[in-house]
């Protein structure tokens, strides 16, 4: 991408932050919460183009004649969602995604490894991880509008995770003050059916998290050669194209 071109960076999630609940339970440990959580971030200087071509996409599976006894009132694929997706659906949209001229970036968080003020504040946790994956990636255009998958509408919440990010941005100009600072960056909080770009890294975070949750390779398998980065970071890993992520790692 050229500097001056307008960037927007879609943002969902697979797993939860929370690891304490309001009692002071660590849910984790009781396997009541996920071990992990997955950021994945899509970035084009199109949004309308990869609108429209997620929305083409679903509409030739909904005319498919092989997958019409799928749909029904009960699952009518408004929007792809990676979890509740029959698999035949699943499996065509992450090849469909290698299709698309975007570049992905993910970041994985060991939850009880962070430190100790963030497992105990799972906004803040989001948030900082969020700025963390976010820090590299959104100084490469003169514009930037970063979109996150985001259900609540309560402002105090979505102000709260832009604030962390803010931080963490910042922090990071400071440490390279050789990259340029005058950047115009905005923030959407949406949800994630509102857009075909937050349906992809919906889909990304969730190959991802499915191989470091429970040891489930076979989806990421089918985009591992699409994902740019994988940053695991409590343990201080990098996955690549070159590198790309193993049970075994």
């Amino acid at each position: 991408m050229k500097f001056n071109e307008y960037n927007y960076v879609f943002l969902d999630e697979s797993g939860k932050p929370e690891i304490y609940s309001s009692k002071g339970v660590n849910l984790v440990e009781r396997n009541l919460a996920t071990k992990y959580l997955v950021i994945a971030a899509i970035r084009t200087s199109d949004q309308l183009l990869i609108q429209q071509q997620v929305t083409d996409f679903k509409l030739l599976l909904l005319k498919d004649i092989t997958l019409k006894n799928i749909f029904s009132s009960v699952y009518t694929l408004d929007a792809f969602h990676a979890h509740p997706d029959y698999p035949v659906v699943r499996g065509k949209f992450y090849k469909f995604i290698n299709t698309l001229d975007v570049k992905i970036d993910v970041i994985v968080v060991e939850k009880l490894s962070c430190f100790e003020p963030l497992k105990r504040n799972p906004g803040k946790l989001y948030g900082v991880m969020a700025g963390q994956l976010l820090k590299n990636i959104c100084h490469q255009s003169h514009k930037t509008e970063i979109i996150f998958s985001r259900k609540d509408s309560k402002l105090k919440l979505r102000q709260e995770l832009v604030y962390e990010v803010e931080r963490v941005r910042l922090e990071y100009l400071q440490e390279h003050n050789n990259l340029k600072t005058q950047f115009i960056i905005s923030y959407m909080h949406n949800p994630h059916y509102t857009h075909g770009g937050l349906q992809i890294a919906d889909y990304i975070a969730y190959a991802v998290f499915q191989v470091f949750e429970n040891g489930n390779i076979e989806l990421y398998e089918i985009v591992k050669n699409k994902i740019g980065k994988i940053h695991d970071i409590c343990n201080k890993k990098h996955f690549t194209r070159s590198n790309p992520l193993k049970l075994s790692t």
